[in-house]
């Protein structure tokens, strides 16, 4: 069985850490049959989390996510693994792939039933917003993936860090909760993500929404020249779909 099969991504998209913490995250995107996703949801979190947890528990990752679809395009649900660095997520996500399908071979075949299509990626997370814990996943959040030139990406790189405090400020004002922007390493079209975190699914959009016209008021040379390189853009509402994990 293919290990892209076992895992979808995100965003566990979606873990805030300070920039000195670079982490590594293996995300699998999936497109799912909606009518059994809450079976999906149940077999990730009696079947498969006691699994994963214990390779938290074990220090070979640092976290591992299950993210439900609230809005935007296809994808439905993400499962993703994060750790240091890139080898020491690759070397888990094997490992875990091959434990999940000989010890859970029916829950294993049944998920990939439900979500059956899917896109791998692995991002780096290059640079995010201050204070939070890196290993846990806020509720809602919105991500932005962009389609970028990739000759001026690094140029993309220094354009939002130029043009983030215009979110940090909604975050001292209590609108938002963070942000984190990672860049592309492995994957599909998309090349750098946003993702924003709020207290629920509203706060996420509404913050979002008043930190982008923050950016086109105070930074509007930045933001034309970031629109340039980084053209097109899907955005996602996503919603943290796995259990609580005891101790």
């Amino acid at each position: 069985m293919k290990l892209s099969h076992l895992f979808p991504l995100a965003a566990f998209a979606l873990l805030l850490a300070p920039a000195a913490q670079a982490q590594s995250l293996v995300a699998t995107y999936y497109n799912c049959d909606t009518a059994d996703e809450a079976e999906a949801d149940f077999i990730m979190n009696t079947v498969f989390a006691p699994l994963l947890q214990s390779h938290v528990d074990s220090g070979d990752i640092t976290s591992w996510g299950w993210v439900e679809h609230q809005a935007g395009g296809e994808w439905r649900r993400i499962a993703t693994l994060v750790a240091d660095d890139i080898g020491a997520v690759l070397t888990a996500w094997g490992v875990i792939a091959d434990e999940m399908e000989e010890e859970h071979p029916g829950a294993s075949h049944r998920l990939q039933e439900i979500c059956g299509d899917h896109d791998d990626y692995i991002w780096e997370l290059t640079s995010a917003s201050e204070g939070t814990d890196p290993d846990v996943t806020p509720e809602s959040w919105v991500s932005t993936y962009f389609v970028c030139d990739q000759s001026r990406e690094a140029r993309a790189d220094e354009l939002f860090a130029a043009m983030a405090p215009a979110i940090d400020a909604h975050i001292a004002a209590g609108h938002l909760t963070g942000w984190s922007w990672y860049t592309h390493i492995i994957g599909g079209e998309f090349r750098r993500l946003l993702t924003v975190a709020g207290a629920d699914a509203n706060a996420a959009v509404l913050g979002r929404e008043m930190a982008t016209a923050d950016m086109g008021a105070n930074y509007a040379d930045e933001l034309t020249e970031f629109t340039s390189i980084c053209s097109s853009h899907v955005d996602y509402i996503w919603g943290n779909a796995a259990a609580p994990q005891e101790g």
